[in-house]
Order: C-alpha cells, then sequence, then structure tokens
C-alpha cells in the first residue's frame, strides 16, 4: 500500500542535480571570495602602503564586493534550501525560481566585480 501522507511527487534525478550543482557552484564561489579577502587583507600591510590612495580605494571597493558575494552566497543556499523544502508542493522545484535566481546573479556580479576591481587595482599599483 502507498503512503498516502506524503502527496509530494519525488524530485527527478536531473533535478536533483541540478540542485546539487548550483550549490556546489555557489559554494564554490563563497570559498574562492573568502580565501581572496583573507588572502588580500593578509598582505595588506605590504602592498596598501606602497600605492597611491586612488589605487588603496579599489582595493577596499574589491573587499566589499567580494564580502558582498559571499552574503549573497548564503542567500542563494538559503533560497535553494527553502525551494527544496516548499510548503506548496503542488509545483516541483526548480533552480530557476525567482528567489535563487535574482540571489545567483548577484553573487556572480559582486565576484566578478571584485576580481574586476582587484585587477585595476594591481594594474594601478605598479
Amino acid at each position: 500500500m502507498a503512503d498516502e501522507s506524503n502527496n509530494a511527487s519525488p524530485l527527478s534525478e536531473s533535478m536533483k542535480k541540478a540542485f546539487e550543482f548550483a550549490a556546489d557552484l555557489t559554494k564554490q564561489l563563497i570559498t574562492l571570495a573568502t580565501a581572496i579577502i583573507g588572502l588580500t587583507i593578509t598582505f595588506s600591510k605590504d602592498f596598501l602602503g606602497k600605492t597611491p590612495t586612488s589605487a588603496r580605494s579599489l582595493a577596499y571597493w574589491a573587499w566589499y564586493c567580494f564580502l558582498a558575494s559571499v552574503a549573497l552566497g548564503v542567500l542563494t543556499l538559503s533560497a535553494l534550501t527553502g525551494n527544496l523544502a516548499a510548503r506548496d508542493q503542488t509545483k516541483p522545484p526548480t533552480i530557476y525560481s525567482t528567489n535563487i535566481t535574482v540571489f545567483s546573479t548577484l553573487q556572480f556580479l559582486m565576484f566578478g566585480s571584485g576580481l574586476l576591481l582587484t585587477v585595476i587595482f594591481a594594474v594601478r599599483s605598479f
């Protein structure tokens, strides 16, 4: 006899993989952003004191972008989890839900902005 207490249809294998890959990619960006913040702050006394003031602000803005990327990554992971555990089980969860795509897109944009600002900082520091 089938368990009638669980009316939700099980997630397809491809959708399970999509959620796993989305979560893994988000975690990778969080890891990279925190590593870049950690490394550059650790060695900041070696390079920030020798750079022009105008270039120094680029490093600070890069750190802010990386920090925002980390926060948005946590929000993306929360949205992924929330969509999998949604109360409304009438439609299957998808990684293309607005709450996931907005946070994920913003995470990518902040990470890319942080990288770009870091490169511009490095170029202007010489």
